[in-house]
């Protein structure tokens, strides 16, 4: 019995220190193996914080906008802050504050968007005979906010149309008014527009651009008639007569619209108007109808299509009716 437990010591002894020799082999042969892995990723280590550094040592200063920008909007001084960036990212034609300033985008763009030369455009300056004209004779589009670009067009009875301004921002909406910035040749130009269509039963209309910042302004066609203007010389209340007429006529075809419109028409309005606008439903700068008068219809009172007769402001602001365009 004693033998056979000093043979199975033996043989644990014997397994042990064989068990001990590999570790060790395996210890003496993996030291050296991890330290070379230890070193190469200490020297991949050390050559990506190199290029870190460099990239941080190459890093400008760019201007970012702190909001979103419409096409066509000026940037103003509060729309930049002064951001770094990798010099590899940047643009490069990187503007000076005191250029990016006062000008124009030419699309729309993002906040944060690092702003450059490419994106942006110069407005024409301000000259000493700009004013602001307000218009209510204008057919304007359902769809025209404060800001947008239009041409104004004239179109006669003959087929024959012409725009009399060009590019001109919607500096302010409210009910079918229009503002408009314009010069004393503009001035003039609209004013015989305006007298040429009250003689001529013509329509004058606006239609918007798509892209302000990319496209340039059409070439004003409207050649003022000379005989138009000889009148206004004569007697400058016509100018005044022709608006108030054109505003008629425009009121006319706009009650003329709004009869033909049903309780389920108003509804079906209100509706796409609060689609439209899901934060605020029940404003808009052009609104097609007020909300009263809407209201009204949509409770089968029938009342705004009674009064509208009554009504100071116009209730379609496009100047169209249910079968009528812009224009026609």
């Amino acid at each position: 019995m004693a033998r056979i437990r000093f043979r199975q010591r033996q043989k644990w002894m014997a397994a042990s220190a064989g068990a001990a020799s590999a570790l060790l082999i395996c210890a003496a042969a993996g030291i050296p193996y991890v330290r070379h892995i230890e070193e190469k990723y200490q020297s991949e280590r050390s050559v990506y914080e190199q290029r870190i550094a460099a990239m941080d040592a190459e890093r400008v200063p760019v201007y970012a906008l702190t909001r979103d920008i419409k096409a066509g909007e000026k940037i103003g001084q509060d729309d930049l802050t002064e951001v770094q960036v990798n010099a590899a990212a940047a643009p490069k034609d990187l503007p000076a504050r005191s250029d990016v300033v006062g000008r124009y985008a030419k699309v729309a763009l993002t906040r944060n968007t690092p702003v450059s030369f490419s994106m942006l455009y110069e407005g024409a300056p301000t000259t000493d005979d700009l004013r602001n004209q307000e218009f209510r004779l204008i057919e304007l589009p359902s769809r025209l906010q404060t800001g947008e670009y239009v041409d104004v067009r004239v179109k006669f009875p003959t087929g024959e149309d012409f725009i009399v301004l060009s590019k001109k921002k919607a500096e302010q909406l409210s009910s079918g008014t229009v503002w408009l910035r314009m010069n004393e040749q503009e001035i003039l130009k609209m004013s015989s527009a305006i007298v040429d269509a009250y003689l001529n039963d013509a329509s004058i209309y606006s239609v918007t651009y798509v892209e302000p910042g990319l496209q340039r302004a059409a070439a004003v066609t409207y050649p003022a008639n000379a005989s138009v203007l000889d009148l206004i010389d004569s007697d400058p209340n016509i100018v005044e007569r022709a608006k108030t007429e054109l505003e008629r006529r425009m009121r006319e075809k706009l009650e003329t619209g709004l009869d033909l419109l049903t309780p389920e028409d108003i509804q079906k309005y209100l509706n796409n108007k609060a689609n439209l606008n899901p934060i605020n439903p029940g404003t808009q700068e052009n609104s097609l109808l007020p909300n009263d008068s809407a209201q009204d219809a949509v409770d089968g009172s029938g009342a705004a299509a009674q009064n509208s007769g009554v009504q100071e402001e116009p209730i379609f602001t496009d100047g169209s009716d249910a079968n009528t365009q812009p224009g026609n």
